[in-house]
């Protein structure tokens, strides 16, 4: 039996035959690392396949930190073009349902 077909969430999508949006190569790496997203873990857990062909990533929990903020939520990631032809990751939080105030 052959699994080399088998799709699994946590591997990369190695069919060449659908169209990348984004080079992996225009991204700013070290500029998101610094803020805690690295690109291992988007291709560990399949997310960075998304990306590149301009999707949304799934829904990923993320701390983001900066010398002055730290900030813990459940997100998606987006590639979206920014100024001078720059590829800028776009962040979108999850809300939480909110409870009934009593």
């Amino acid at each position: 039996m052959n699994f080399t077909n088998i799709k699994s969430p946590n591997r990369m999508n190695t069919n060449r035959n659908i169209p990348y949006n984004y080079n992996v190569k225009d991204i700013d790496w070290p500029g998101l690392k610094a803020v805690g997203i690295s690109k291992e873990q988007l291709e560990a857990d399949g997310n960075l396949d998304l990306l590149l062909q301009g999707k949304e990533s799934e829904i990923i929990p993320l701390k983001l930190c900066t010398p002055v903020i730290s900030l813990t939520m459940d997100a998606t990631l987006k590639l979206v073009p920014g100024d001078n032809n720059r590829t800028i990751m776009e962040i979108n939080g999850i809300r939480q349902e909110e409870s009934p105030k009593k």
